[in-house]
């Protein structure tokens, strides 16, 4: 964020999903949340510095199963997680009860093979719960989607689908001289 990313922009939304990858055996010792929790009010203070328009939805981390034993230090850092939301400007969701059972275990097809990053199904469920929020920020979805297949699906590169397979493909640039 301190390199450029939201620099000249100006989104309306901004979506962060929580640092599983800061996670470590340490953030389960006394002070470990807490030292998560200040890493991302840092980000969330960045966001709001580059674009104090948008609103940011912070996602929580998601369970894990390639080491289970961080499980509970992912439930004690998305507690702290939903105290930096104030219900406007940061809102917080978190969609682990629609990933895995009560005991943290991923349900199938959720994670890819190395039980820590979403799959398609995995994806799919996080959109479900971001598209009410979005809605609700952004308004209903427009009538044509100009969106890009889902750089997720390896099956989608090279064709289009839904509504972005009807339409006609943008001209070429013009060269320059």
């Amino acid at each position: 964020l301190e390199h450029g990313e939201l620099d000249g922009v100006n989104p309306k939304v901004i979506v962060i999903l929580g640092g599983t990858n800061n996670l470590s055996p340490r953030v389960a010792e006394p002070g470990g949340a807490a030292e998560m929790t200040r890493g991302m009010a840092g980000v969330l203070y960045l966001c709001r510095q580059k674009a104090p328009g948008a609103t940011i939805i912070l996602t929580g981390i998601f369970p894990r199963n390639d080491n289970v034993a961080l499980l509970p230090a992912v439930a004690q850092v998305n507690e702290s997680f939903a105290r930096l939301a104030d219900g406007k400007t940061v809102r917080y969701i978190n969609i682990n009860d629609k990933l895995a059972d009560a005991n943290g275990t991923l349900f199938d097809g959720m994670m890819n093979t190395d039980r820590l990053h979403p799959d398609l199904k995995g994806y799919q469920v996080w959109a479900d719960a971001l598209k009410p929020l979005l809605t609700e920020l952004l308004g209903p979805p427009a009538a044509t989607d100009h969106a890009p297949p889902p750089t997720g699906d390896p099956s989608a590169a090279g064709r289009a689908t839904g509504a972005a397979a009807q339409q006609t493909p943008a001209p070429a640039p013009a060269p320059r001289q």
